[in-house]
């Protein structure tokens, strides 16, 4: 995807553990800011206590008893009002807008094994309680684009994004909402994670903290932002889906069983792989200088993967002269919501002045080992007067 798709960001939209919008979200992040309350039900060994909670990223008193479906739609829904609210979007009666308009939607991979949903009934699922109820709820004419919901994960941005540069091409479609929406809170999420040892805990030093969030961003083709002078704040220069990982499972019953630390050189190499054809695709001749944003989130084989795919970049990125952020500091492990959000933050860092650099460099690895990398360039602004 090159720069020469002119695909700008004219609108954003965020919640999560930190605030209820994406400006709040943003700066709480860009200050360092950490929410974490221990998780009701949930318990690990302490040396000192002998027994201590589980600390995660819940938005305190907005998601509780939804799960699943209905907790990826309340999310998704507060930030594509907040979406609507930041990009000035017009309302249902703008026909000739929305009929320009469509949705791609990043949720995490929809298996058996973590939501018991029956694998063949999941697109049908999640077009009636997905789809249908966020258009019910919003009150806008909302479609989805075909093959819209992008069941990856963390790397769901980038394979979006990337999709949706196709689409552009093929369709008359002027601007597409991608979304991005994750909680690890329900209990088949989380019991998961225990029984995989992937909880950060006091016995546990090396491990996720669960978190839930859901973002928003507007992609518009540049004409027609221009021409209903839209708040375009930033353009997306590639989007590059990582090659096919190798999978956790096999099919041979007699081999033995694989890791996410096993499979982590192979994950890093596809991941490297996506970085250099995203810079290239964006055109950028000298090694990248900017923004990177990290989806590591404290377990041990994310680290490893981005760690092998570094060794493999350093004649393409410029490390000592990027700043790396890494967003779960703050939000906790929002998997789907991730890529997304990185993309949001990225923006408001262009957009308030305090990015190292205009571009900015985003790599996500998901938990089945896709990878993908998305590059952005924020517009010239004039610097704010207050520092957040």
């Amino acid at each position: 995807m090159s720069s020469a798709s002119g695909l700008v960001i004219s609108g954003l939209g965020m919640v999560s553990n930190l605030g209820f919008d994406v400006v709040t979200t943003s700066a709480a992040q860009r200050a360092g800011l950490i929410g974490r309350h221990p998780l009701t039900g949930y318990t690990s060994f302490d040396q000192g206590e002998l027994e201590a909670p589980v600390p995660g990223a819940p938005i305190k008193g907005f998601s509780e008893g939804f799960i699943q479906s209905g907790a990826w739609v309340r999310l998704a829904s507060t930030a594509l009002e907040d979406l609507v609210r930041y990009g000035r979007l017009p309302g249902s009666e703008d026909s000739r807008f929305w009929a320009g308009t469509g949705v791609a939607w990043v949720l995490p991979e929809v298996s058996f094994e973590r939501f018991l949903w029956p694998e063949p009934e999941v697109p049908s699922l999640l077009s009636k309680y997905c789809a249908e109820l966020l258009a019910d709820l919003s009150g806008l004419p909302l479609r989805m684009i075909p093959n819209g919901f992008i069941t990856s994960g963390a790397a769901g941005a980038a394979i979006a994004m990337s999709h949706i540069q196709e689409l552009f091409r093929e369709s008359r479609l002027e601007r597409v909402l991608l979304l991005g929406a994750d909680s690890w809170l329900d209990h088949l999420s989380m019991s998961q994670l225990i029984q995989q040892g992937r909880l950060k805990t006091a016995e546990r030093p090396v491990g996720l903290c669960p978190g839930e969030a859901a973002a928003g961003v507007l992609v518009e083709k540049a004409w027609p932002a221009q021409q209903r002078e839209a708040r375009a704040e930033a353009r997306i220069l590639a989007a590059v889906r990582g090659p096919a990982p190798e999978p956790l499972e096999v099919d041979d019953e007699d081999a033995p069983p694989r890791s996410r630390s096993h499979l982590a050189p192979g994950w890093g190499r596809n991941l490297a792989t996506a970085v250099k054809t995203a810079l290239g695709a964006a055109g950028l001749r000298e090694p990248f200088r900017g923004e990177l944003l990290l989806d590591l989130n404290g377990e041990e084989w994310k680290a490893r993967v981005w760690g092998h795919a570094q060794q493999l970049l350093h004649e393409h990125v410029d490390f000592s002269a990027s700043r790396a952020v890494f967003p779960a500091v703050s939000f906790g492990d929002i998997g789907a919501a991730s890529g997304v959000a990185a993309l949001c933050l990225a923006t408001r860092s262009f957009t308030r002045g305090y990015a190292s650099s205009n571009r900015a460099l985003i790599c996500s690895i998901s938990d089945n080992g896709e990878t993908g990398a998305l590059v952005a360039e924020g517009f010239p602004h004039p610097r704010p007067r207050m520092p957040w």
